[in-house]
């Protein structure tokens, strides 16, 4: 499998430094020492931000600014990683849905990039990073048809997959998924932090995600 990059990103000067893992995983429910560790990520995050907006950090305002550049409102449609930050600055706690995207969760949380986890059986041939064509929508995991124009997104042979915004019911973790492809979108983010942000997902996930 291959990730190609649309000409698109260079053209709008948007760089790209995406963030690409796969795993052999148990898909499984959160465990106590995994909640744990999503209370303490959340209560981290409430305080670097210091009562800020989630658009005040750095990463998110430049995805926000990346959606932008492309055509998309970032205020209607938030960059995943803005709408779980927003979520715990609001006093929430972050989603519980399984290990595999409570994992991916916490690290979009923690690091403001936003994250997708795909069941890498139900991808098939190479991916592509593009911008979402006129009028296309799919069917998305948790907000039910989704217009993905103007949107960064993720494509591979039966069309598109994975967005900043929100993912597609196709290729979304289910209790059988055995591989997982974890994606970090670094539109618009220094490698530096993709680097980093990829070393918080490699420690969570083979620490709760991976088969004993």
């Amino acid at each position: 499998m291959q990730l190609h990059i649309d000409p698109i990103f260079s053209q709008k000067n948007l760089p790209i430094h995406m963030g690409i893992l796969d795993y052999s995983v148990e898909v499984k429910t959160s465990g106590p020492a995994l909640i744990h560790t999503m209370e303490d990520g959340a209560e981290v995050r409430m305080q670097e931000l210091l009562g800020e907006a989630a658009s005040a950090d750095p990463v998110i305002n430049a995805v926000r600014t990346a959606f932008k550049t492309l055509g998309k409102d970032p205020s209607r449609y938030r960059p995943s990683s803005e709408a779980l930050t927003r979520r715990v600055l609001a006093g929430k706690n972050l989603y519980l849905v399984n290990n595999i995207v409570d994992c991916g969760n916490l690290v979009s949380l923690m690091t403001g990039v936003p994250v997708g986890c795909y069941d890498a059986d139900k991808i098939s041939g190479d991916i592509t990073l593009r911008k979402g064509h006129e009028g296309e929508s799919y069917p998305s995991v948790s907000k039910g048809n989704i217009n993905i124009e103007n949107l960064p997104l993720l494509a591979d042979d039966n069309g598109s997959f994975g967005t900043p915004f929100s993912d597609s019911a196709r290729t979304a973790i289910t209790p059988e998924t055995t591989k997982l492809l974890f994606v970090l979108y670094g539109i618009n983010i220094d490698v530096e932090h993709i680097e980093a942000a990829a070393e918080i997902a490699d420690t969570l996930i083979s620490r709760f995600c991976t088969p004993d």
